[in-house]
């Protein structure tokens, strides 16, 4: 026959399970904490913008550094430098041209939203083509 649990029994589960949930969240809050990062935090120079996954391994990172967003591509092999932009000039650029989001403004004068990972990817497209 089964033994009977009673109230005890199931107090102390109650409490080992508690127990464990909270030593989890201590766990995850410590290494949040104690991670090597580059979020976003203020105070930092050093923030990812945006992150783009190519394929199953390739990805794409868009990366703020001291007023200059950097282009690189990461492979699990390395990674590589796909180009830099000065946000600063480009936003000047921009309100010099008045950019309408047309892509034919590539061609004369390169004129991407600092916000958008699109512009950007394709002011780097534009350049490749020109070294060709």
């Amino acid at each position: 026959m089964a033994p009977e649990v009673g109230i005890g029994d199931w107090l102390s589960m109650m409490a080992s399970f508690f127990l464990v949930i909270c030593l989890l969240l201590i766990t995850l809050f410590l290494i949040k904490k104690m991670s090597p990062g580059v979020r976003g935090v203020s105070g930092k120079r050093l923030h990812v913008s945006e992150v783009q996954h190519i394929g199953a391994r390739q990805k794409l990172l868009l990366i703020q550094l001291n007023g200059d967003e950097i282009l690189i591509g990461q492979t699990p092999q390395s990674m590589t430098l796909l180009g830099t932009w000065n946000i600063a000039e480009i936003a000047h650029l921009r309100d010099k041209t008045g950019d309408n989001g047309d892509e034919e403004n590539l061609g004369e004068a390169v004129t991407p939203s600092p916000s958008t990972f699109r512009s950007f990817f394709d002011q780097f497209l534009y350049r490749r083509r020109g070294k060709n």
